[in-house]
């Protein structure tokens, strides 16, 4: 009767993880905000702003067209984005609408800024 001997392998390590890009940008973002100092009282400001929301609504809605346009001749900028998403954002008509376009917002500045970091490098 022969015996064989087990086979000693070592432990599997588990693949070194890579740094999140998001996370510096987001470490970044975060202590900038720390140093923005009191935000206005309203979200939307001036004598009116009903007219004020309709008119970022409107000019939202424009720069979805201008990019459009440019998308269709491969010349879409983070540049028009941006804009039409700030417009589209303070046209919200509720807190909620407004919140929800400024994290869109937000997000599209994070990852612009991680883009300009990427091709940094």
């Amino acid at each position: 009767m022969t015996q064989t001997t087990a086979k000693k392998t070592a432990p599997r390590k588990a693949p070194a993880r890579t740094a999140d890009p998001l996370a510096a940008v987001l470490a970044e973002v975060q202590a900038a905000a720390k140093t923005v100092g009191p935000m206005p009282a309203h979200l939307v400001g001036g004598v009116h702003p009903d007219r004020g929301i309709d008119a970022y609504r409107r000019r939202g809605e424009e720069w979805a067209i201008i990019n459009a346009d440019r998308g269709e001749v491969g010349v879409l900028g983070v540049d028009g984005l941006a804009i039409e998403v700030a417009f589209a954002a303070f046209g919200g008509r509720t807190p909620e609408e407004i919140r929800g376009g400024l994290v869109r917002l937000g997000s599209l500045a994070v990852a612009a800024v991680a883009q300009i970091d990427r091709e940094g490098k």
